[in-house]
């Protein structure tokens, strides 16, 4: 799903001289690896502060990699490194030893490192020894209410807001930018007082006086009811905020609050699967038509009310990932408890053999190799929820749960999600007496196949997430599930998985309500009498291999997204050879697509233009695809995206990209470039499409620097003044990318088709000439600045 990381759209308040601090000493400061430590009380707001700083366009043009990960207290040190990896990298690690590919990967390289949220001396030192130090300014920004845990960073401590500051920020809050009428400002600033100089609770006080009637009259009246109670005479507390918003919630949105206590503290929540577990609880009503829409408005509501913090947005706003601030979480603890509507099991505590008393749900977390001990709670008791985190995808050899006793113990399970242990297939047989379930996901371990008619006994199930490794088969479909909305089917070796149609197909009657169908496995010819059934999909995500004919999907008249991979294999180096599009029947791809995902295809001419006529297309990303042209990706004039507003191309190979008319994009918003390491130029007609508000750069080393500024200031020029272009760049490892440029445009120039050709050949020859020239020129200067020079700093990105 396509997205744009972390948007913080609120004006920047308060900490003007903290940032520029922070961000001179980031930029300017010694030629040595630093460490920035930014501390100060739960509230005030060091972790949007280090944002802001992480995401200012300086700051992100100067280093080569960039990373942030949240620590907290309980953390996995190898999930974290992975995480750092794979921005750093743009890859996920499948096997090794994580830290030293990471430091590898670092080496000679400036980079950006946020530890957010970091808690001991004994985290720093263990995650410190990771990062190679060398004398090219790079940097490390750590977040912690602890002023101990690193001894020799540069220390910025926060104060509080002053009272200017919380009525400049009520102010942002309460009027988007507008102005606030005269008659409100002395009020306003009797209430920011009561704030304590802390921006959570301006933003939670904000929500409070949001509805209450915008005059004089009505906010004199909010400050008295603030006044009225006795522990809010000396100012508000944090708690006592988050208390007053929870309060002011209707009955089902505090359920959904009090909800994200089952998560792990500092954990980025993925939208989708919230929702999912939220219908499955009952906290939205699922006789509602549009039961996933009713859940999003209640989780933006939850953000506006300053709650709940968004991590992610997709490309249209939406949210794709959310967070919860440690002070909202720890009220949701206190509260679940309170209510026996939770119970938080950590596997590696020493655990009563009972509970005191039986909550309605458990959620367990894990950070070892700790089993879900059998006598946890009493028999047949009235859990109806099970969760487990982290999830952890595991290899083969890992080690397998006997789960059987889960069935026996909690019949009357509404939600059973065991992904963070791997389980032995035979579950299935126990689970299918669960017939109550609405949510299960499960990660299988074991060899064969698996009937789809294992679980036949759960008519009930809204979500069914099943994950297997290797010599464990999953069917496509299960039947007889007439509730079931999302199915979710992964495989992680699929070329194992038998591809014979099974003899019980005919026997699926299919479901008025599937919205979600996720494979890793392929949808072929002999599949369309299934999809009929599947007459409401709106996301579908396949394998289209070239071993077998794809299916035609234009009967899936309400489908939206289509995610299309090459195999099942994550590391986005590995597909293989990819195939033709033309084999995927374009033309019968539904008109409803909103957005289509490809990876690891191979695009030909006419392929492009079939996608481009689709009339709702609003998003495409392309990984790892090729072109059947080679090496270069051209646009012709009759291709147009008509409604298009989001492009990725993430590590694709082409040293060429040619638009010929901006009309090929009249509504483009955002480019983004991952990993294009060939590309020599930007197309320059960027900048001549006036609703492009962001061109972001991510490791394309190839790019000068100045054609990103031409496009930048010919939008500047026609009036485009949203447009914002982010760079992070990645210097060269060596020049064998050059000769390839070379010999593919000398081998274009000399053999051109037309005049036109000749032109291009000439224009991407001189960007690259511009490119080698600039980064002779940097070279030139950081010698003169006693930097690091070439040969140097090739040797060491070659170690």
């Amino acid at each position: 799903m396509p997205n744009i990381s972390n948007p913080y759209n609120d004006k920047a308040v308060g900490f003007k001289k903290e940032a520029e601090t922070i961000i001179n000493q980031l930029i300017y400061g010694s030629k040595e690896r630093e460490v920035v430590l930014i501390t100060g009380m739960s509230g005030l707001g060091k972790t949007t502060l280090a944002r802001r700083v992480y995401e200012e366009k300086n700051v992100a043009n100067h280093f080569d990699n960039r990373a942030w990960c949240i620590v907290s207290q309980e953390y996995d040190y190898k999930d974290l490194l992975n995480k750092i990896y794979k921005q750093v990298s743009g890859r996920e690690i499948e096997i090794g030893n994580v830290a030293e590919e990471l430091r590898k990967s670092l080496m000679g390289r400036r980079y950006l490192i946020v530890l957010d949220d970091i808690w001991s001396v004994k985290a720093w030192e263990e995650l410190n020894r990771v990062f190679p130090s060398y004398d090219n300014r790079s940097r490390i920004v750590l977040t912690s209410r602890q002023e101990k845990v690193v001894s020799d960073a540069k220390h910025i401590c926060l104060p509080f807001f002053t009272v200017d500051e919380s009525w400049e920020l009520l102010q942002v809050k309460l009027f988007k930018g507008s102005r606030c009428p005269g008659e409100l400002e002395n009020v306003g600033r009797e209430i920011s007082k009561k704030c304590g100089g802390l921006p959570l609770v301006v933003g939670l006080v904000a929500d409070l006086l949001d509805r209450v009637e915008k005059s004089e009259q009505m906010w004199h009246k909010f400050l008295v009811a603030l006044n009225s109670y006795p522990e809010l005479r000396g100012g508000i507390l944090s708690n006592d905020a988050i208390k007053l918003s929870y309060h002011r919630l209707s009955y089902n949105l505090k359920d959904c609050l009090l909800y994200f206590a089952a998560f792990p503290k500092d954990k980025r929540i993925d939208v989708s699967n919230l929702i999912k577990l939220w219908i499955s609880e009952g906290f939205i009503d699922i006789k509602e038509e549009r039961v996933e829409d009713t859940a999003e408005y209640c989780l933006n509501h939850l953000v506006g009310s300053n709650l709940i913090m968004v991590s992610e947005r997709k490309y249209d706003g939406g949210i794709l990932s959310c967070v919860v601030h440690d002070l909202v979480r720890d009220f949701c603890l206190a509260k679940v408890k309170e209510d026996n509507f939770l119970h938080i099991i950590k596997m590696e505590d020493k655990l009563n053999p009972t509970l005191k008393c039986t909550p309605h749900r458990i959620s367990f977390h894990r950070y070892g190799d700790n089993e879900i001990p059998n006598e946890l709670v009493p028999w047949n008791s009235s859990i109806h929820t099970l969760l487990g985190y982290p999830k952890v995808y595991r290899n083969n050899g890992a080690k397998v749960y006997n789960g059987s006793w889960v069935a026996e113990k909690f019949e009357h399970l509404t939600i059973l999600d065991l992904e963070f242990i791997g389980v032995d297939k035979l579950i299935l047989s126990e689970i299918n007496s669960l017939i109550h379930l609405r949510y299960l996901a499960l990660y299988l371990c074991g060899c064969g196949s698996v009937s789809p008619l294992s679980l036949q006994n759960l008519k009930g199930l809204i979500t069914l997430k099943l994950t297997s490794y290797k010599d464990l088969h999953l069917p496509k479909y299960f039947w007889n599930m007439k509730s079931l909305r999302h199915m979710i089917i992964h495989h992680y070796d699929c070329d194992s998985c038998p591809t014979l149609p099974t003899p019980l197909i005919e026997t699926f009657s299919g479901s008025e309500v599937l919205q979600t169908l996720d494979l890793k496995t392929s949808l072929s010819t002999r599949d369309e009498h299934l999809l009929r059934k599947l007459p409401y999909l709106k996301y579908l995500s396949c394998l289209a291999l070239p071993s077998c004919s794809f299916a035609e999907i234009d009967i899936l008249h309400h489908l939206q997204s289509l995610w299309l991979c090459n195999n099942c294999n994550h590391n986005p180096h590995k597909h293989g050879n990819p195939h033709l599009l033309e084999d995927l029947k374009l033309t019968k791809f539904p008109s409803s697509i909103k957005e289509i995902n490809l990876e690891g295809i191979t695009l030909s001419s006419s392929a492009i233009s079939v996608i481009a006529q689709l009339s709702n297309l609003e998003a495409l990303i392309l990984a790892c695809c090729k072109f059947e042209e080679g090496l270069e990706w051209n646009v012709d004039e009759e291709t147009q995206f008509h409604k298009l507003k989001y492009l990725q191309l993430d590590h694709l190979d082409i040293i060429i990209w040619n638009i010929c008319s901006e009309e090929s994009f009249p509504c483009l918003e955002q480019v983004i470039l991952d990993y294009c390491d060939k590309l020599l130029v930007v197309p320059y007609i960027l900048g001549d499409i006036l609703t492009l508000k962001l061109l972001n750069l991510r490791s394309c080393q190839n790019i000068t620097q100045s054609s990103v500024e031409k496009i930048e200031k010919a939008g500047r020029y026609i009036g485009n003044e949203l447009l914002n272009v982010e760079i992070i760049s990645s210097n060269p490892e060596t020049g064998c990318e050059d000769k390839r440029a070379d010999q593919y445009l000398k081998g274009l120039k000399g053999n051109p088709e037309t005049g036109c050709e000749d032109k291009r050949a000439d224009q991407y020859l001189k960007g690259l000439k511009e490119w080698r020239a600039t980064e002779m020129a940097k070279g030139m200067e950081g010698n003169r600045n006693g930097g690091v020079q070439c040969g140097q700093r090739n040797k060491q990105l070659h170690y």
